[in-house]
């Protein structure tokens, strides 16, 4: 019978084996292919390129007004007059090409926020795929522990019932079944939640070829991040770009907030027929702006522009504390990678379940020791992913914060 347990839990450590694999480089080139966000980000560049057309048009149209008229006239008989006004409104104070400039400034933003996005979607797809490839490896396990836990408790169960084992010996099997039943059971209820994060991460709603079996590569230890990191986030984050971008756009809308303080005339041209005589008026109107200066307009601009300057001020500050924070999380991740590679962390748990079989079938061994070494065996094996799934994360968090989503697959092979 102890040959047969020792069996039994030998196959936790076996692994599956990959009929098909998805590889991380794939994953994160589809992600920014025919996803929702991306068509979304192409939208708004489209309508910001009509933005852009129509106030690099002149403001006003030219205005054609027909007045005809049938006059009697006091000596009698009648006159037949008209009037024909042609007007044409003038914009002063370079108000067009303040409005064309802050239409440019706004599909300059729109371009940099499309950037921003594909970013945004590699990153999210391979932290999702990190987190899908771990979560399956640590079901596996989970499964792997209840089913040979169960068959433990089964046998033990059956040398009740001969008189070749205790009541204890058998509540002690079950309870280690049941807790490993209720870790699986968590452990399939993350994994779900991880497909649905990859599959709305890669823009899809089902895809059996995706969610087939993945295939993570080698993470490098000795990659080493640039050592300007700061600079380097700062001139290729594509957010940032797009906070320049508005920051222009507050400057020209300030600047043509103060330009509408100047108000537009109208030019007037006039020929007319009044009474048989012919008439020939060139008018010009100027408004008064007594009723409304747009002062309001102008001091809303003024603090709109202040507002997104401080905005980008924080937002550069935040960097510095983004960038220490990745650098660090990182660092201290492949560390304790590392020093978990050099312990053969993940060989060692393996043993640990082999050992306790041999110990056990020698009679050095009871049961609730072989229990316990299971369990410490199997959760040494998934410290040790969560210990590798840590790292890629930092690697990706890194990756995110200095805009080169590159650096993931730069360090692995």
């Amino acid at each position: 019978m102890r040959t047969y347990l020792m069996m039994m839990a030998m196959l936790l450590c076996m692994q599956p084996v990959n009929l098909y694999a998805v590889t991380l480089q794939e994953v994160m080139q589809t992600s920014i292919k025919q996803h929702p966000m991306m068509q979304m980000a192409e939208k708004s560049i489209e309508s910001a390129r009509g933005n852009l057309t129509e106030k690099s048009s002149y403001a006003y149209n030219p205005e054609l007004s027909l007045e005809p008229q049938r006059r009697r006239l006091n000596g009698g008989g009648t006159s037949n007059d008209y009037y024909i006004t042609l007007s044409q409104g003038v914009e002063l104070g370079g108000k067009r090409k303040l409005r064309e400039q802050s239409a440019q400034a706004m599909l300059n933003a729109a371009s940099q926020d499309r950037e921003t996005t594909q970013q945004r979607l590699i990153i999210e797809a391979a932290r999702a795929y990190i987190t899908l490839y771990f979560a399956e490896k640590r079901y596996d396990l989970r499964r792997q522990q209840s089913n040979t836990l169960d068959k433990v408790s089964h046998a033990v169960a059956r040398q009740l019932q001969l008189g070749e084992s205790s009541q204890l010996d058998a509540n002690l099997a079950q309870s280690a079944f049941t807790s490993a039943l209720n870790a699986t059971t968590i452990a399939q209820q993350f994994l779900t939640k991880s497909k649905q994060r990859y599959l709305m991460a890669l823009g899809k709603a089902s895809n059996a070829k995706l969610l087939s079996d993945l295939e993570l590569p080698k993470l490098l230890l000795d990659w080493q991040p640039p050592k300007n990191a700061y600079e380097v986030a700062l001139q290729s984050r594509p957010d940032f770009l797009v906070l320049k971008s508005q920051l222009n756009h507050s400057h020209a809308q300030a600047d043509l907030a103060s330009a509408m303080r100047i108000p537009d005339v109208t030019v007037n041209a006039m020929i007319a027929r009044e009474a048989g005589e012919q008439l020939v008026l060139l008018g010009l109107t100027i408004p008064f702006p007594v009723l409304n200066s747009h002062q309001g307009a102008y001091r809303a601009a003024l603090a709109e522009k202040e507002r997104v300057k401080m905005g980008m001020d924080w937002s550069k500050q935040q960097l510095h504390y983004e960038v220490q924070s990745a650098l660090d999380n990182h660092q201290h991740a492949i560390q304790a990678l590392s020093h978990m590679i050099q312990s053969n962390m993940q060989k060692n748990a393996k043993d640990t379940i082999t050992l306790a079989q041999k110990s056990y079938q020698a009679g050095e061994l009871d049961l609730e020791a072989l229990v316990i070494h299971i369990n410490q065996g199997l959760d040494a094996q998934i410290t040790a992913l969560e210990m590798i799934k840590q790292a890629w994360l930092a690697r990706i968090r890194l990756a995110e914060v200095l805009g080169h989503p590159n650096y993931i697959l730069k360090g692995s092979q």
